[in-house]
């Protein structure tokens, strides 16, 4: 009996209580918003919370250290001319932040990329402390279409070396409008056109022995570009072309503007035999009345200070716009544990200056790296960079701040670069 008074009392209660909350207001919580791992592209993609798109957040911190004894030495057969100011060392910073975002259509993925970096050096390496800003990429694809400045398609060697070897590529990329071609099999095609200047400035052009002089805007023409890629298990394989029409940056001794062309070719070799990630990379162009498409920057510069670097004949640099020439150059990497690798490169040109009878500019340099990558990302390099150019002409040359150079003249240049870069 005792039981079933206990029970009903209990019954009454909780319908009492029941019907008090019932008269309560409502106050459900909001839903949560987390931010949702989107796998299809790779790692580090999320979704734009609201929406179906999915980005990716990285970049890049850079400190070079270089050191330079033959610095801005100009040799000749009968003497020995040095610049004033000489700088034997550099320091350089170099940040940048990338970001990368997909959305995927029935046209196939809608990419945009930006990569931008601000940079700042002493000595050897520029910007004097000032703090320089600039794009490294910044496009959008769009149903195989790549609009706005991104890789080079006429390049093919992979950025492993510190130092801008004399190779076809740009740092900053070359502005663009080109179509990608997806044939199947490891087949690919890209045609289009690029702007000659690259991601650079305005660009200068120079008749030898003269000061250079900036481009005026009729001077800036459109390079069609075009690649056939074949990419295999194995490696790659590429043929590139590219051709203007003409501009004043190319002229005769009349001054009339002359077209240009550049053929090239590049294969890669994977090499597991010896070690997880070892490959062997090999390129070589022929051009003829068309700039940076031997050197990768139109005149020929120190490669061991890239864009931002020196002549190492002094003044302005020998511009090779107008000659017909050649490149060779390739490079290896090996890993001699899954921490440390070797990276091993070298390259030759040599073109005729139109301009001037008989004058030819020739340089080759070679170079190796050791990199240590403590923890994944993170890297810290020592290379070691040669350096030899040599200017041939019959005629006198004179450059500002230097002794007159009688006949021919050449310089080496030998570096040394520490580096540590960590990518996120």
């Amino acid at each position: 009996m005792l039981n079933k008074t206990l029970l009903g009392s209990a019954a009454v209660i909780m319908t009492m209580v029941g019907a008090q909350a019932a008269d309560l207001p409502s106050k459900k919580a909001a839903p949560a918003t987390y931010v949702k791992i989107c796998d299809a592209y790779g790692a580090g993609f999320f979704y734009i919370p609201g929406t179906d798109t999915c980005a990716k957040i990285g970049g890049r911190l850079r400190v070079d250290y270089d050191y330079r004894p033959e610095r801005d030495k100009v040799l000749t057969p009968t003497a020995v001319a040095t610049g004033t100011g000489l700088n034997t060392t550099g320091f350089y910073t170099r940040g940048n932040i990338t970001l990368d975002t997909r959305t995927a259509s029935s046209y196939g993925v809608v990419r945009t990329f930006t990569n931008f970096r601000g940079e700042s050096g002493s000595g050897q390496l520029r910007q004097d402390g000032a703090i320089a800003f600039s794009l490294e990429a910044a496009f959008i694809q769009f149903a195989g279409f790549t609009f706005g400045q991104a890789a080079q398609p006429f390049a093919f060697l992979s950025p492993w070396s510190y130092n801008t070897s004399y190779t076809t590529g740009w740092p900053n990329g070359v502005r663009q409008l080109t179509y990608t071609a997806t044939l199947g099999g490891g087949w690919s095609a890209t045609v289009g056109v690029t702007d000659v200047q690259g991601g650079g400035g305005p660009g200068y052009s120079q008749v030898a022995g003269q000061a250079a002089t900036p481009k005026t805007a009729d001077e800036n023409f459109g390079v069609y570009v075009g690649n056939v890629r074949y990419d295999q298990s194995w490696g790659s394989a590429q043929v590139m072309a590219a051709w203007h029409s003409g501009g004043s940056v190319t002229v005769n001794a009349a001054g009339v503007p002359q077209s240009g062309y550049a053929i090239g070719g590049g294969i890669s070799f994977k090499l597991p035999m010896l070690a997880a990630g070892d490959e062997l990379q090999l390129t070589a162009v022929y051009a003829d009345r068309i700039g940076n498409f031997l050197t990768g920057e139109g005149v020929l510069n120190t490669p061991s200070a890239g864009a931002y670097g020196l002549a190492p004949l002094g003044g302005p640099g020998v511009d090779l716009s107008n000659g017909a020439g050649y490149n060779i150059a390739g490079q290896f990497r090996h890993f001699w544990t899954k921490d440390i690798r070797s990276e091993v490169y070298g390259g030759y040109v040599s073109r005729d200056m139109a301009l001037v009878a008989g004058a030819k500019a020739t340089a080759w340099n070679a170079g190796h790296a050791l990199i240590w990558t403590p923890v994944p990302n993170f890297d810290i390099g020592l290379q070691v960079n040669y350096l030899r150019a040599t200017y041939n002409q019959t005629a006198a040359r004179t450059i500002a701040g230097y002794a007159a150079q009688n006949g021919d003249a050449s310089a080496s240049n030998f570096v040394t670069k520490l580096r540590l870069e960590r990518n996120f």
